[in-house]
């Protein structure tokens, strides 16, 4: 287990495999999530190309977060921190949901550090009724009672205590993403290729959004999996990876 900490004190968790004589490949886990469980499955093939780097959010898993909220803009400092710490200049980057918008904030605020960018399920649209219906669902005491599982989940992953702070603070920075997020204008700037994904059964990333997303960017491109739904779990190692494998050479 290896860790480091922040300027503000945060400790960020992370993990490195392979050879550093390598491409660094960053593999950024979603909100809620962990790459305990996120990316997981993708380490080992991706280990033949790439140094692979995961970390785990601030206040997500094994991080901590001194602050009294999510703020997007220091989760990204954290990523661009990390990769210094590593003496990473150039990186290849995939991030799920969450973690793809962050790895393009990262090749905005970095234009000259991120290669490539893969965003798979991220949701980049975010309207007051979308927040609003996510701040909904987001709240602890409806998801032990409804949805114990993940809860129990979520528990697990993060502590007994901690997941719902992290819940409540989750549902806290969709709101503030509303007015305070990346501009389809900003996005347009990207200077990387982007290639976005996006399952064809996602519940919180319709189809037609990834392919709006994908069309801001001057080299972006989109892949549609069949079958698979927003949570990760449900993406298949194939095509993801040869998908994957063949993108970030470029």
């Amino acid at each position: 287990m290896a860790e480091w900490k922040t300027d503000d004190g945060s400790l960020i968790h992370y993990e490195v495999h392979g050879n550093n004589g390598k491409p660094a490949l960053l593999l950024l886990p979603g909100l809620l999530g962990t790459i305990g469980v996120q990316w997981r499955p993708f380490i080992k093939p991706l280990t033949a190309d790439y140094q692979v780097v995961l970390m785990d959010l601030r206040g997500h898993g094994r991080s901590t977060n001194t602050a009294k909220e999510l703020n997007p803009e220091k989760m990204m400092f954290d990523v661009s921190g990390l990769l210094d710490i590593l003496n990473v200049p150039v990186v290849h980057v995939a991030g799920y949901s969450l973690g793809g918008y962050l790895g393009l904030m990262l090749a905005l605020k970095e234009p000259r550090r991120v290669a490539t960018l893969l965003m798979h399920a991220t949701k980049f649209f975010w309207t007051q009724e979308a927040a609003a219906k996510m701040h909904q669902q987001l709240d602890p005491d409806i998801m032990a009672k409804k949805v114990s599982t993940y809860a129990e989940q979520l528990a697990h992953e993060h502590g007994a205590r901690q997941w719902r702070v992290l819940v409540r603070q989750a549902a806290d920075m969709t709101t503030y993403l509303v007015d305070n997020g990346i501009t389809e204008r900003m996005a347009s700037h990207t200077q990387c290729p982007v290639l976005v994904s996006v399952g064809d059964r996602d519940e919180l990333v319709p189809v037609n959004e990834a392919l709006r997303l994908a069309r801001l960017f001057n080299q972006g491109e989109l892949i549609v999996l069949p079958g698979v739904r927003h949570p990760f779990q449900t993406v298949r190692a194939i095509p993801l990876l040869p998908m994957m494998q063949h993108f970030h050479r470029m």
